[in-house]
């Protein structure tokens, strides 16, 4: 059969609008037969028969088949055999980038984007497909809540626009870079640009769809704007717009979109009840259930916001209902249940619902008085916790999880508030627990379980995973009431059993492994007593509402859970780090550092009893070093907590107690210092770390000690994972970019800078640290970064942990390097006698503020340094340090028996 005829055919059979997905593929597969038995050659005809095949797949519901016969198009146009067509594999990268976002893949999605867009800047005539690739790798970067990385790739594609003169593509790059720029708080920019696009559209009048989607997007970045009058104006437009070129499915989420800002924003719940009505009738026409569910929840917190919450719980056990999952009971006091849970499409949807009951039984509860209300609340939150455990499974980037994090914050608000009128002390612990650091709790577990899985099984592990992926995401492309539907849930169901399968006998041949990756239980609450008994140490927990703070207080003997009305913590605590972190602002403000420290004091730390003096802090929120909290103003000497307590500071629990591998370490101490810096880089040289890096390794055996010109990047990713200390004397940076509202925190990534190259925080994630014990960052600014809502810092200490060392002390301030190098070498020979880390650094602190001549008093000197993670003692080398093991333990006791007295005085 000759190309053109091949070529014709696959066109003919693509071009026809009445032929189904499943007609086409048919045809597909028949010519491809005809192929097959012919012996015709793998070339530009067959490669388009392959896409055009894989598309039709895609069509159909089924991404997994459509990946695999358009990567074999790729296969063939990348081959440089005779007679194929490079230039297609534009079409191909685009549509698998578009393929495996779907899947949430979107390491793999933006790698063909990108390919995509490189392969097409060389062909005139794709152009076109460039620009697409441009706005979707916008838009992926947007759903995962990466807006700065949103705003870059469309101001790539805006400039390849400006090259090409095409208006059209400028127009819809502008409405991404709006909606990115609307989430950074950049409401002038945002505006400007989709106020820009919005002209263009309706300049060339060709573009219907963009032209509606730049109206909605607008609408968004006005309600955010408080300009409510006016985003009601132009999701009427949208709606206007879409529905007349047929666009239903869009034309109702504009209606939902339109009664949120009317609900939430103004408060006019009847004109919301009418969108929200006109909204369900659109979404019964075309059969979108989950689009239906939805407005039936908005219609509860309608009537929650009046207070109705009965009528409210109504609404969300009928958008339970409507969900396809079999759920069918209408009473008020009955929950899916898990493998209910298991058939939902998008587990956020059940998440959003689930939690949206258990607050209006809270709510119900604090009007009616009413106990069975508060358990039933309890109940339904833990349900919504485990449905964002199967979207944790399913999910496998950082970003995308983070999205979700941060929207589950008022959830797990309303959790604690549930556990604190029903006095449930180990349900709080539960809910924090589970509240944070979970992205961090997933690479430390990922990190462990690759370790403890054939490669094999891992591959198998992560197909069946996706696969089930796949047919979930099938179920959302089909009415709930057609043959399609059925199919595709008897497919899902079928590999979502295989899957669950598979992972049941994980658990019973590799134990560990399932342990690391799927068990999704927190570490046991009478396990942390029975820690901190044993460590003659208390947990303390944070949880910063909007307003409230709920405190979890936990030692061997004693629990106690306060809610704190706190409403200043914030801008308290950012004035205490701005004053820690300056000497100047010290010296002339002390007394007013000695109020706020005390008034930090006062609400966070006094009422809490706290029986120890080693305490372990879960903060949460705007991280503040207790150290520096002040007991008593009216003291001659400053009563800084330090003076009582040993402070270290953890994530979440359950990060300390990851079991880490046997530390069989190649050697005991790394020393890094790279003293100088190149001129021009506006780093300041290191003068005497190297000094310093000598004292401290004359406490160790086989030390290695990389300074100057050895300090380089290659070296310490060489050595890092093998010592047991690794102690770095260097610059680090996590600076933050310009933004208009003070609220909005983007800081870049933390790196640190080695002799010859910077080292990234996300190059540290990717190593594997088995062997080490302590990383000690004696360098500027390696405890801050990006603060994330129910996740931390992520700083140059978190990217450690990740990777796998349990503990690390790093500087939330510069501070001057002599006083540096003085309390590091300090800290180490208080760690060689035998000390605990938390104890050891505390007493390196108190020997600076005691130190002579009292030149180091201030917080700014001797607080900036804290210990993130495991606080225990460097365990015996061997056998002959036996005694002086047994002489470090006595000193722990009686430095223990210090604190104790000091706190009686």
């Amino acid at each position: 059969m000759p190309d053109s005829l091949v070529v014709k055919k696959v066109n003919a059979i693509h071009g026809d609008l009445s032929y189904s997905p499943a007609k086409k593929i048919s045809l597909f597969k028949q010519l491809q037969e005809r192929l097959f038995r012919s012996h015709y050659p793998k070339n530009a005809a067959y490669a388009l028969l392959v896409h055009r095949l894989g598309d039709a797949f895609d069509k159909a519901g089924d991404p997994e088949k459509a990946v695999f016969y358009t990567r074999e198009a790729v296969m063939v146009n990348s081959s440089g055999a005779p007679d194929t067509d490079p230039s297609f594999l534009v079409n191909s990268y685009f549509n698998l980038g578009v393929f495996y976002k779907r899947l949430h893949l979107l390491k793999e999605a933006h790698h063909y984007f990108t390919r995509c867009i490189a392969t097409g800047s060389r062909f005139p005539d794709k152009y076109f497909i460039v620009f697409m690739a441009f706005e979707q790798q916008a838009y992926a970067w947007y759903q995962t809540g990466d807006y700065q990385e949103a705003v870059q790739a469309a101001d790539e594609g805006l400039r390849f626009a400006a090259i090409t003169g095409d208006q059209n593509a400028r127009a819809a790059l502008l409405a991404q870079r709006a909606q990115a720029a609307g989430e950074l708080s950049h409401f002038e920019t945002a505006e400007a640009d989709v106020n820009m696009a919005i002209a263009l559209l309706e300049k060339s009048g060709n573009d219907p769809v963009h032209l509606a989607t730049c109206y909605s997007v607008y609408a968004a970045i006005l309600s955010k704007s408080h300009k409510p009058d006016l985003a009601i104006r132009y999701y009427q437009k949208a709606f206007a717009l879409n529905k007349a070129n047929g666009n239903l499915e869009q034309s109702a989420r504009d209606l939902q979109d339109m009664g949120c800002v009317y609900a939430d924003v103004l408060r006019q719940g009847k004109q919301a009840l009418a969108c929200y009505a006109q909204g369900i009738e659109l979404a019964t026409a075309v059969g979108d259930v989950y689009q239906l569910s939805a407005l039936y929840a908005n219609i509860g917190v309608v009537h929650g916001y009046a207070k109705d919450y009965t009528q409210a719980l109504k609404y969300y056990q009928k958008a339970l209902n409507t969900l396809p999952i079999n759920f069918n009971n209408t009473s008020l006091s009955v929950n899916p249940d898990v493998q209910q849970l298991k058939l939902v499409a998008n587990d956020y949807f059940m998440v959003t619902i689930l939690s949206n009951k258990g607050a209006a039984l809270l709510q119900r509860y604090k009007q009616l008085q009413k106990r069975e209300d508060l358990l039933l609340s309890l109940a339904t939150f833990e349900l919504a916790d485990q449905s964002l455990d199967f979207m944790r499974w399913k999910q496998s980037a950082s970003e995308s999880k983070l999205v979700w994090r941060q929207n589950t914050r008022e959830m797990y608000a309303h959790c604690l508030e549930v556990c604190y009128q029903l006095k449930a002390v180990d349900k709080a612990y539960y809910f924090l627990e589970k509240s944070r650091a979970v992205l961090l709790n997933d690479q430390l577990n990922q990190t462990v379980a690759e370790s403890l899985l054939p490669e094999k099984e891992r591959s198998k592990e992560k197909q069946l995973r996706i696969k089930a992926g796949i047919l979930s995401g099938q179920l959302l492309v089909n009415s709930s009431k057609g043959a399609d539907y059925a199919r595709a849930k008897e497919k899902w169901l079928n590999a979502q059993q295989q899957w669950e399968n598979y992972i049941a006998a994980l658990e019973r041949k590799y134990t560990a492994y399932y342990r690391y990756k799927y068990d999704r239980s927190v570490y046991p609450y009478a396990g942390v007593s029975s820690k901190m008994g044993k460590d003659k140490s208390t947990f303390v927990s944070y949880f910063r509402g909007q307003k409230i703070i709920y405190a979890l207080m936990v030692s061997g003997q004693k629990q106690r859970l306060l809610k704190i009305n706190y409403p200043d913590y914030e801008q308290q605590s950012r004035s205490l780090m701005a004053l820690c972190a300056s000497p100047a602002l010290l010296n002339q403000n002390f007394t007013a550092y000695r109020k706020l420290a005390f008034r930090l004091y006062t609400n966070l730390f006094k009422s809490l009893a706290v029986p120890t003096a080693r305490v372990v802090v879960s903060q949460d929120g705007h991280f503040i070093p207790f150290e520096v909290l002040v007991s008593d103003t009216g003291a001659a000497a400053v009563a800084y907590l330090a003076r009582k307590h040993a402070f270290s500071y953890v994530p979440a629990f359950r990060v300390l107690m990851k079991k880490q591998q046997e530390f069989v370490a190649s050697g005991d101490f790394l020393g890094i210092a790279p003293l100088n810096y190149a001129s021009g880089s506006g780093l300041s040289d290191l003068r005497g770390s190297d000094l310093s890096l000598r004292k401290i390794a004359a406490l160790f055996k086989g030390p290695l000690l990389l300074t100057g010109a050895q300090a380089t990047k290659a070296a310490f990713l060489k050595n890092a994972d093998k010592h047991a200390l690794v102690q770095l004397y260097a610059h680090a940076d996590a600076s933050s970019y310009d933004t208009p509202d003070v609220n909005i925190q983007q800081l870049r990534e933390p790196v640190l800078y080695l002799a010859d190259a910077p080292v990234r925080l996300s190059e540290i994630q990717k190593l594997q640290f088995k062997h080490t014990q302590l990383v000690l960052l004696s360098a500027c600014n390696t405890g801050i970064g990006r603060q994330a809502s129910g996740e931390g810092v992520f700083s140059m200490a978190r990217g450690f942990m990740a990777a796998g060392v349990p503990a690390s002390i790093a500087s939330l301030w510069q501070v001057d390097d002599q006083v540096t190098y003085k309390l590091t070498e300090s800290f180490y020979a208080h760690l060689r006698e035998g000390l605990p880390k938390d104890v050891a650094l505390n007493t390196a602190k108190l020997d600076l503020i005691g130190d002579e001549g009292r030149m180091h008093t201030l917080p700014y000197y001797w607080a900036a340094a804290i210990l993130v993670g495991d606080a225990a003692p460097l365990p015996p080398a061997d056998h002959k340090n036996l005694y002086s093991w047994i002489a470090g333990s006595l000193l722990i006791a009686v430095s223990m028996l210090f604190f104790w007295l000091k706190r009686k005085k």
